[in-house]
């Protein structure tokens, strides 16, 4: 069962789902989650307080705008908002292969206006 969350930068609020996989039930039994983020592109990447090990999964490099990714070996946490260096055209696309590991929805672009570094906090959501 999918997990709603709550992925909280600076005044910004997004509002989206864990899926029902290991890495994103791993995710889930870990909140709340302090992340560092840096920007590559319109992706923000980074790790997170827990850290996590690696998941079974199939991994993709093609994303959709709001897709929140996992790469095990490196131990980052990744939200897409557009295309990353790496991108062909518009899509988002990964440097690496990465687990999907949820969504979420929201204003992205407030998300596109902050900086290079930022703070987020991921947390349950709901009632």
């Amino acid at each position: 069962m999918p997990t709603p969350i709550r992925i909280e930068i600076e005044t910004l609020v997004l509002r989206g789902e864990f899926n029902d996989t290991a890495a994103g039930r791993a995710l889930a039994a870990g909140l709340p989650l302090e992340c560092d983020w840096s920007r590559w592109g319109e992706e923000y990447y980074g790790t997170t307080r827990p850290r996590f090990g690696a998941y079974p999964g199939e991994t993709v490099e093609v994303l959709e705008i709001g897709d929140l990714a996992y790469h095990g070996p490196s131990g980052w946490f990744c939200l897409f908002f557009g295309p990353t260096p790496a991108s062909r055209g518009s899509e988002p696309r990964a440097a690496a292969p990465v687990l999907k590991v949820g969504r979420v929805q929201g204003d992205f672009e407030a998300l596109r206006a902050l900086g290079a570094q930022v703070k987020a906090w991921v947390r349950p959501d709901g009632p």
